[in-house]
């Protein structure tokens, strides 16, 4: 069964939250949460990061909305829709410089939350790099992924991946020529590798055996790309074993 995906509203009209909540379940999704202010929803945040945030432009306190969104893409890289029922040209340009991945004008029926959720995840996943993959399958010659991307299924050889990136429940396959947004945690993708091939540097970060071009005190140089990987605490000892290195 395919995981529902997560969405935090950060709304301070209980109404409106809950009219949005009830249709967010309503169309299948799961609601984490709802927030008035932003120092809660920032709390919210740091207990896991949803799929979307519904965001309304003009909340209370210290931080409004698009003070939030600025926030999101600097620490969480989450994708997030505005709500709000101003339109004049002030707030549009605040909004413009927060680069939202959705705007919603209220009040909003179930048909507009249903398109502005699919612009949304369409908008980030483009940002990422592709369009967004719903799945992942492992093909018969076990030497290959197929990622089932707009009714068609995308062949990814593993030869061809050179690091993976978690971000949330989405997962990012960095290959020789793009990237791959997968919507499924790390661990769910890891499960589907062969395990001789690749190895956990990070509990964000794997990294194909055959792809590593150097190892510094604590980063993983990646050939063909020279990204620079982080080696987590947890995951160093392996790493140096899987490698035959003498620390």
């Amino acid at each position: 069964m395919e995981q529902r995906k997560k969405i935090l509203i950060v709304e301070d009209e209980a109404i409106i939250a809950e009219d949005l909540r009830d249709i967010l379940e309503h169309l299948g999704y799961e609601v984490v949460g709802v927030a008035a202010r932003a120092s809660v929803a920032l709390e919210l945040l740091r207990q896991g990061p949803p799929d979307l945030v519904f965001l309304d432009v003009m909340l209370q306190g210290e931080l409004d909305g698009v003070d939030l969104a600025h926030r999101l893409r600097s620490e969480c890289s989450v994708p997030f829709v505005f709500l709000t029922s101003l339109s004049n040209a002030a707030t549009v340009a605040r909004i413009k410089e927060a680069r939202p991945h959705g705007y919603l004008v209220k009040p909003f029926a179930e048909r507009d939350i249903y398109v502005a959720l699919e612009m949304a995840f369409a908008n980030y996943a483009a940002e990422q790099g592709v369009a967004t993959a719903t799945s992942v399958v492992v093909g018969p010659e076990r030497t290959a992924l197929y990622v089932r991307d707009k009714g068609r299924h995308i062949k990814v050889e593993f030869n061809d991946v050179l690091w993976l990136e978690a971000n949330g429940n989405y997962t990012t396959l960095h290959t020789r020529t793009n990237k791959i947004v997968v919507c499924m945690q790390l661990k769910q993708v890891e499960e589907k590798l062969p395990e001789a091939d690749f190895i956990r540097i990070h509990r964000s970060y794997m990294v194909a055996l055959r792809n590593i071009a150097a190892i510094e005190t604590q980063n993983v140089i990646v050939a063909h790309h020279s990204a620079s990987l982080p080696i987590g605490r947890a995951y160093r000892d392996a790493l140096f074993h899987r490698l035959n290195l003498l620390d």
